[in-house]
């Protein structure tokens, strides 16, 4: 099988970039919104190791880890951002304000600190722009014949980066997928920001339920920060399985995960179950992330 490597692409990256953060807008009104997952807490620096040992304590039926603001951001005040892809290459995105507001009055600098403190635990949060988006977004960006004039199917879009990218790059059709409705309202705020939004859908999808995936096949199918658990890597490459098209050349499956993600196996393991065969490679410019890419199988007679 012939497999895809990224790194003839050229990709430089600022590896000292920083992920774009907002912290809380000014006379903001603090609200609770469910969004995060139970088994990710947040807490001021001071308190990690108290609340560190809450997590463990809930775990066990005891305390609950106190968390203020419920993690989840204010859409309806989300502002547009500039995401900078290397290279003079950029997208504009819609990032809620107040995102993982914690107790007391917390600077946006001291916002992004909590959050790479916990980095990995805070998974399953669509409203923040992760760097695995962006690593991804880069990818695109500056390789678009992956994408150019091909469908492309986002799944866990979230705000959407990756996929107004891919639309940028050209693709013929862009479908951004997610279970939050209020992500992909922003999402495709973001698409208009960007004069792409004639190229590109939102659906909700719960990768739980078969009957919300998509219809018809796509020629690329996108993901990036995806497995964070052994049921998520599984479900998302059952998606990938039922919507990645014959194995035309250039179709393929492309997912960014951290490198400290453990289910890279479960995914590749689900995959050939469907037809898919997963390549685990280093992802150019960016040593902390890994690029999978999956591809259809093609069975041949006594094969």
């Amino acid at each position: 099988m012939t497999t895809f490597s990224a790194l003839r692409c050229g990709v430089r990256v600022d590896r000292s970039a920083q992920t774009p953060f907002l912290g809380p807008r000014p006379g903001a009104t603090r609200r609770r919104v469910a969004g995060w997952r139970e088994d990710s807490p947040l807490a001021p620096p001071d308190g990690a190791s108290k609340k560190k040992k809450s997590k463990r304590d809930k775990r066990k039926g005891a305390a609950t880890p106190r968390v203020e603001g419920g993690g989840k951001g204010e859409v309806d005040g989300a502002e547009l951002n500039t995401i900078d892809l290397g290279q003079g290459k950029s997208a504009a995105l819609y990032v809620p304000t107040n995102v993982a507001e914690v107790e007391g009055a917390v600077s946006a600098e001291g916002v992004k600190q909590l959050l790479d403190m916990y980095k990995d635990s805070l998974y399953g949060a669509g409203d923040v722009v992760w760097p695995a988006s962006i690593a991804l977004s880069r990818l695109i960006a500056h390789c678009p014949s992956l994408v150019k004039g091909k469908s492309v199917l986002e799944i866990g879009s979230g705000l959407g980066l990756c996929g107004c990218v891919a639309a940028a790059a050209g693709a013929s059709r862009v479908v951004m997928t997610d279970v939050d409705g209020d992500m992909l309202r922003l999402a495709a705020a973001s698409a208009a920001a960007n004069g792409c939004d004639d190229d590109v859908e939102t659906m909700t999808l719960d990768w739980g339920r078969k009957e919300s995936w998509p219809d018809g096949e796509f020629d690329v199918v996108i993901a990036a920060d995806v497995l964070y658990d052994g049921d998520a890597a599984a479900a998302v490459a059952a998606v990938a399985g039922r919507c990645l098209g014959g194995g035309g050349l250039g179709s393929m499956a492309i997912v960014c995960d951290p490198a400290n993600r453990t289910h890279r196996g479960t995914f590749a393991e689900e995959a050939r179950g469907v037809g898919l065969e997963t390549v685990d490679a280093d992802f150019p410019g960016h040593p902390d992330m890994r690029l999978l890419q999956a591809t259809r199988v093609e069975l041949t007679a006594g094969a």
